[in-house]
C-alpha cells in the first residue's frame, strides 16, 4: 500500500506536541524551567495545529470531514476531539502563564491538557485497528505510536528549554528521555517483528526507527544525566533522530499491510 504521508506527519507531529506539553505539565510541579512554560506551550500548540492541518490534506474533500464528525464513535471524531480539547487547554494555560494566574489553577488546566496530549498518539494508532487489515489489528500498533512519540516530545521540550538557557538541572528530563528511548525501541520492535517487517525496505525502516527513536535518545538521555552543559546539542540531536524514527515507524504500517482478501488470493 502507498504511504499516506499526510497521515504519517499528522500522527508524528501531534504525538510530539502531546508529549512536549506533558513535560510542560511536569515542570509546573518540578519548577526546573518555569520561565520556559509559555514558549514551550506555544511551540506545542503550533506543532499540534500543523499536524492537524496535515491530516486535512489527506482528504480529497476536506469539507466532508464535517460529516464524519457527526459520528462520535469514528476514529476521525475521536482524533479531532482530542486535538481540539488539547489545543484549547494549551491555549488557556499559555494565557494563564502570561497573566500570572495562580499556580493551583494552572496545574489543573495543564494536567488535563497533558492527559489529552498523552492520549493523542495512542488513540491515533488505535483508530487504524481493523479486522480487514490483519497487520494493523493488534494493540501493539498504537503502543508503538505512543512509544515513539515519547522521546520526540521530551527532546522537543528540552530543545526549547536549552535554547532559552534557563535550566541547570536537566536530570529528571534526561531520565525521561532515556526511558522514553527504551520504550520507543521496545514497542517499535514488538510491532515490527509481530507484523513481519522483515523484508529489505521495512526491515531498514524498523532499524531506523529503533536507532532513531530509541537508541539515540536513550544514549543522549544517559549522557545528559551527568553533562547538562551539552543539553542543547544532545536535545536537538535527539529531536531530529526521534522524529525520523517516529516517521519511519508510521511508514512501516503502510508498507506491510495485507488485506484479508489477499490471504485468499483475491484482489478487490
Amino acid at each position: 500500500m502507498e504511504i499516506q504521508w499526510s497521515l504519517v506527519l499528522f500522527t508524528a507531529l501531534t504525538g510530539t506536541a502531546g508529549w512536549m506539553y506533558a513535560c510542560v505539565a511536569a515542570d509546573e510541579f518540578l519548577k526546573k524551567a518555569p520561565k520556559s512554560a509559555f514558549v514551550a506551550s506555544i511551540v506545542a500548540f503550533v506543532v499540534a495545529v500543523v499536524g492537524g492541518l496535515a491530516s486535512v490534506t489527506h482528504l480529497s474533500h476536506p469539507d466532508r470531514m464535517l460529516n464524519a464528525l457527526q459520528h462520535p464513535t469514528s476514529g476521525i471524531f475521536v482524533e479531532a476531539a482530542l486535538i481540539g480539547c488539547f489545543c484549547v487547554c494549551v491555549a488557556i494555560y499559555a494565557i494563564m502563564v502570561k497573566r500570572g494566574v495562580s499556580e493551583s489553577v494552572r496545574k489543573v488546566v495543564v494536567v488535563i491538557g497533558a492527559a489529552f496530549g498523552i492520549a493523542l498518539p495512542f488513540m491515533a494508532g488505535e483508530s487504524y485497528m481493523m479486522e480487514a487489515r490483519p497487520n494493523w489489528n493488534t494493540p501493539l500498533l498504537p503502543l508503538g505510536y505512543l512509544g515513539t512519540a515519547i522521546p520526540a516530545g521530551v527532546a522537543a521540550y528540552l530543545t526549547v528549554v536549552a535554547a532559552r538557557k534557563e535550566i541547570d538541572d536537566a536530570k529528571p528530563y534526561a531520565v525521561t528521555l532515556l526511558v522514553g528511548g527504551v520504550v520507543a525501541a521496545v514497542t517499535a520492535l514488538a510491532y515490527g517483528l509481530s507484523a513481519g517487517a522483515l523484508d529489505a525496505t521495512t526491515g531498514m525502516l524498523l532499524a531506523l526507527c529503533v536507532v532513531g527513536a530509541g537508541v539515540v535518545p536513550a544514549a543522549c538521555g544517559a549522557v545528559l544525566r551527568t553533562k547538562a552543559n551539552s543539553l542543547l546539542a544532545l536535545a536537538a540531536a535527539s529531536l531530529v533522530c526521534a522524529l525520523v524514527g517516529a516517521v519511519a515507524y508510521r511508514c512501516i504500517m503502510w508498507l506491510i499491510t495485507v488485506p484479508v482478501s489477499d490471504l485468499f488470493g483475491i484482489v478487490l
